[in-house]
Formats: structure tokens, sequence, C-alpha cells
């Protein structure tokens, strides 16, 4: 059968292009012209590149942080500094503000969140301290630390947990004709052993084809799987706007955009007022941190049970 395949695929570099499409239909992978994949499924969404070697494929995802920082200095908050917390609830982090104890971001247990969940605290912060449980079998430390000193005296944060994924480890694939000669590929992650069919030979005019093109030309746009910059409105909804269509205002260091009216109503889906924050760095460190020293009372409570004590978040105010 590989006989087969590699008579099928063209060599050199037409290779990549015989082979580029759609594979699956509601979950699977779209492989590029340049090189580059899609995998797709339920809340999945990972790029990467891929290689040929032999008879199979190798895929390699491109691999987030752990932890990822960005800032603002935001006029209006004066001396409040103000952190945006998103993706904590997806493993055991923790969290240290200057020299105050670490706190567990979430309880044990966390359910029904309400997003976005942001603290605040009303006098400046000079360091900014990050930890996470592993969760994998080596022999190392228990916990992972990472490190911020914030020496230009920012107040306003967004800080992102990236859990680990299964979808972002390397895989390899092969590539098969079916029985009735239709490409389909084989993946060592997803799919199972008969993987996924090629839904069609790519044609330009497709329009599901040209939505999907449209996203990865999105994401090539934005760079980088960790952006130099993000723009957010007073909800938190990160955007990656064109800068051209807004004004700077210096005085509220935020962005405005040019075909704003004062009279809308401010949403969630709002752009036009943006932060824009810059990635900060972190520095990790392997060293254990003493646990006996962590606050019992986690930053944010999120229960079912409890709603009455769980977290609200209210700050939803509009910018001006």
């Amino acid at each position: 059968m590989a006989q087969e395949v590699n008579h099928y695929i063209a060599t050199g570099k037409d290779r990549s292009k015989t082979i580029s499409g759609q594979y699956g239909d509601l979950s699977g992978i779209c492989l590029f012209e340049d090189g580059k994949f899609m995998l797709y499924g339920y809340a999945t969404m990972v790029f990467g590149s891929y290689v040929f070697e032999k008879d199979y494929l190798l895929f390699y995802p491109d691999q987030l942080p752990r932890f990822q920082l960005y800032a603002n200095h935001n006029p209006t908050l004066g001396d409040t500094v103000s952190v945006n917390f998103r993706g904590f609830e997806e493993g055991k982090t923790f969290v240290q503000f200057g020299d105050d104890n670490m706190h567990p971001v979430f309880n044990n247990g966390a359910n029904c969140f309400d997003f976005p969940y942001l603290y605040e605290q009303s006098h400046p912060m000079s360091q900014l301290k990050f930890a996470v449980q592993k969760e994998d079998f080596d022999a190392g430390p228990a916990y992972q630390t990472f490190h911020y000193q914030n020496d230009q005296h920012l107040n306003d944060f967004i800080a992102i947990y990236n859990k680990p994924q299964r979808a972002r480890t390397n895989f390899a694939a092969y590539l098969y004709l079916t029985e009735d000669k239709k490409l389909a590929i084989s993946l060592s992650n997803y799919g199972g052993r008969k993987g996924f069919l090629r839904d069609n030979q790519v044609d330009s005019t497709q329009e599901r084809w040209l939505e999907i093109l449209a996203m990865k030309n999105e994401y090539d746009r934005v760079g980088s799987i960790v952006p130099t910059a993000i723009f957010s409105n007073t909800t938190y909804k990160i955007f990656y706007p064109d800068l051209q269509e807004y004004n700077f205002d210096k005085t509220t260091n935020q962005y405005i955009s040019k075909s704003a009216k004062e009279n809308d109503q401010e949403r969630d889906q709002d752009d036009r007022y943006l932060r824009q924050y810059t990635k900060e760095p972190l520095i990790p460190k392997q060293g254990q941190f003493d646990t006996k020293a962590v606050a019992t009372a986690s930053l944010f409570f999120a229960s079912c049970d409890k709603p009455d004590k769980s977290y609200h978040n209210t700050k939803k105010e509009k910018t001006k």
C-alpha cells in the first residue's frame, strides 16, 4: 500500500500540494501546501508544521509556554493593580503578589465558573510569582515556578495559564488509499486506525476551504503562537485589531476606533476601546517553593453548590 501511495503522491516540491486539503469532518486535520497543518476538533485548534520522513509524516505542533504575562499601564487605576486570570482553572496553579503568601488561584474541585476572573489590590506590586504542580511523572521537582519583576511599575495585567494538551505533543501519520482509491490519513494520536478521509481535492472555489484558509491566514498574521502584544476591551475580550482603523489616545493610553460612537452600548464583543498589553518576561525556576507557607484560602472560589460564596465579576463598566 505504501508503494501505491508513493506512486499517487508526486515527489519533490509538489508533494505538499498534492496531499493538501481537509481530512475529516467535525474533527480531523488540514494539510496546507506550505508544510503547515491545523489539527481541529471539539475545543481544539492547533497549528504547526509537518515534514516527510520516508513513508510517514512527522508533525510538530506549535508549543505554548506554561504561563504568559501581558501588561499595560492603565492611568485610570491609579495605585490599584489589576490582574485578569485566564485558564488558571485548568490546573493546580498558585500565585504570589510581592512578599505575600503563595495562594492557590482556585479552590479544589472548582466548577461553575463566571468569567472573567479579575483580582485587584489597592497598592503597587513589586513582583509576581506563578507556580504549578507538575502533572508528569519525572523525578524532578513537583512544582515549577515563574518569576516576574515589575521594574516598570505597571498596574494592569493579563495572566494566562496554558495547560499541557495532548494535541500539542509531536505525532506521526501515514497516508493510504482506500479501496475506492480515496486518500486518507491515519494519525498516531487521534482518529483511530482508519483515521480521516480527505474531504475533497483542494478546490480554490470551495467555500469551506476558503474559510479554513482565512483562519490560517489570521493565525499567520499574528506572527507567533505567543504574540508580543495583545489587545483587550474592558471585559477582557482579546482582539488583534488593524491599528490603522484606530487612533491612539495618549491621555488614557488606549486605542479608540475611528468609527466609535459615544452612544453605542458596551458589550463583550465591543472593540471600540482597546488597551495594548505587551508581553512581559517570566523567568522559570525549578526549585520547589515552601508548600507549608501556602495560604489555605484560594484567590477565587467557584462552586456550583455554593453560588452565594462564589466569585462573580462586577467590573464591566465602560471605559471612556
